[in-house]
């Protein structure tokens, strides 16, 4: 077994790498010969520690596979030590074929009692954010502006492996090596993709509002900044993050709508009139003339600016427009907005 050791500096500590890869917690990702734990093995794992500013990456190599079990017990050592675990796709993959080789050697690990962060399905939470092709290591690493000089994956390395284990040759070793050592480095980097899973449950808060013609325009913040903007279109209107400044335009809808009335069993229509009017008081009125009122007859017609309301926004506790009864487009006054309800909208922009 070979164990290889760099170290660097980061300048800036991200949101993210301030959250999750403290100084308890340790990057991991393995390589192994295949994808079937039972016929194949971990020749690599590469992981990464933090102290301060300063990242030290270390490679476990094992020469062949009967050194496997050497680097797993080596890795257990260090995992013993740590509270926490981060990698890609890494509960679904790196742990469970970890535990797979040691159930074949009879030893135990403990990596399954680690309190375990998977970056991958963490910013799958994040898809209506990103809304990027795939959420794979290389894809993520491009959107954050990581560029690699590795161009292998690890299905393509595993017959450079295989001419290593044989040979010894140096150059298959160092393309091992370095396909590692960026796969574990660009994890580190792409952490900060878990903080768009974050914006979503973050605190928002309003900050100002301004109308002009059909459209109001706010601005929100948040308590994380993100490391790359966002754009997004509706058709109710658009949002745009910056940092951890959020600006927010919906379209205004201009006319005449209706409020439909929920005691609508209290009033009589008047067929003539085509109005409705209290029970109490058209009482006296020639029944020939009125009839119980519906649902779709209590309606109380306004004339003004609209905002329209994304579904499920709930605004309980204001009057809600609408074009005509069966119409599921809903709408508040314009002078009915008040800033809940503008952070309400953007929570629901965001998510879908």
């Amino acid at each position: 077994m070979e164990k290889i050791t760099n170290e660097y500096s980061i300048d800036n500590i991200s949101y993210s790498l301030d959250k999750y890869f403290d100084e308890n917690t340790i990057f991991f990702d393995i390589e192994c010969t295949g994808l079937s734990p039972r016929k194949s093995f971990i020749y690599l794992i590469g992981y990464a520690v933090r102290l301060g500013n300063k990242i030290m990456i270390t490679q476990l190599l094992a020469n062949n596979e009967s050194e496997e079990l050497e680097i797993i017990q080596e890795f257990e050592n260090t995992i013993s030590n740590y509270d926490g675990l981060l990698g890609f796709n890494s509960t679904r993959f790196d742990e469970s074929f970890i535990v797979e080789r040691c159930r074949k050697y009879h030893f135990n690990t403990t990596i399954k009692s680690k309190r375990h962060v998977d970056m991958y399905l963490t910013s799958t939470k994040a898809k209506c954010l990103l809304n990027l092709p795939n959420y794979k290591q290389k894809t993520i690493e491009a959107f954050l502006g990581l560029n690699r000089d590795d161009q292998y994956n690890g299905g393509e390395l595993i017959p450079v492996y295989q001419h290593y284990s044989l040979t010894g040759d140096k150059q298959s070793k160092d393309l091992i090596l370095l396909h590692n050592y960026e796969d574990v480095k660009g994890m580190i980097y792409i952490a900060d993709i878990l903080s768009y899973s974050d914006l979503l449950t973050s605190n928002i808060s309003f900050v100002s509002k301004e109308i002009a013609a059909d459209k109001i325009r706010y601005e929100l913040q948040t308590d994380i900044s993100l490391p790359s903007s966002i754009n997004k279109i509706r058709e109710y209107g658009m949002y745009i993050i910056k940092n951890n400044r959020i600006y927010v335009t919906l379209n205004l809808f201009k006319g005449t709508l209706y409020t439909y009335l929920p005691d609508y069993k209290n009033y009589y229509y008047l067929i003539e009139e085509e109005m409705i009017i209290p029970k109490a008081i058209g009482e006296s009125i020639d029944k020939n003339n009125r009839r119980p009122a519906s649902k779709k007859d209590c309606k109380v017609p306004l004339e003004g600016t609209f905002l329209q309301l994304p579904e499920k926004v709930d605004v309980s506790n204001k009057r809600i427009f609408k074009s005509d009864y069966a119409s599921k487009d809903a709408f508040i006054n314009i002078d009915d907005v008040e800033p809940e309800i503008l952070v309400k909208i953007l929570k629901y922009m965001l998510k879908h």
